[in-house]
């Protein structure tokens, strides 16, 4: 499972593999920037080439992507996020997995009982299922092990 926390300035990302939901082990995990400097279609042709190789190394079952387009607070925070979200869903379908976009909140609400948890108690959490030895460079990386956990976790529900 691939969770992908998608931002034009900073992407995270994370594999997931293993029979069971106690069994994952970490693949992958990174952050991919972007120079600010850059055309926005270049930051996107960067971003949409990572994570392209990173799908052909890694052939996973599906992608779970932070769904921002969901939030009623700040809903043009969605808007701003549209072409990394496209690049994401064209991945999915060109690699012919599903497409599992999940809430911010609900990923709170899932992985520690809380739809208001701070992202250190996301993390905290994960570390109980991953491994004391998880080790996290970014926020951006929490969230997308937090989302391929999740993501994991529904593809596997009865």
């Amino acid at each position: 499972m691939l969770g992908v926390d998608p931002g034009l300035a900073a992407t995270g990302f994370a594999v997931l593999e293993g029979p069971s939901l106690d069994r994952l082990r970490v693949l992958a995990q990174g952050t991919v920037r972007t120079d600010s400097t850059l055309p926005v279609s270049r930051r996107i042709g960067l971003l949409f080439d990572r994570l392209d190789a990173l799908l052909s190394e890694y052939p996973v079952k599906g992608i779970a992507l932070e769904d921002h387009f969901s939030r009623r607070a700040s809903p043009g925070a969605g808007l701003m996020l549209g072409p990394v979200v496209g690049i994401v869903a064209l991945l999915a379908d060109r690699h012919g997995v599903p497409l599992l976009p999940i809430s911010p909140r609900e990923l709170k609400h899932r992985i520690t009982g809380t739809g208001a948890a701070s992202k250190e108690a996301v993390q905290n959490a994960l570390s109980v299922w991953l491994g004391a030895g998880l080790r996290i460079g970014s926020t951006h990386e929490g969230d997308a092990m937090g989302l391929a956990f999740l993501g994991y976790s529904r593809m596997v529900a009865p």
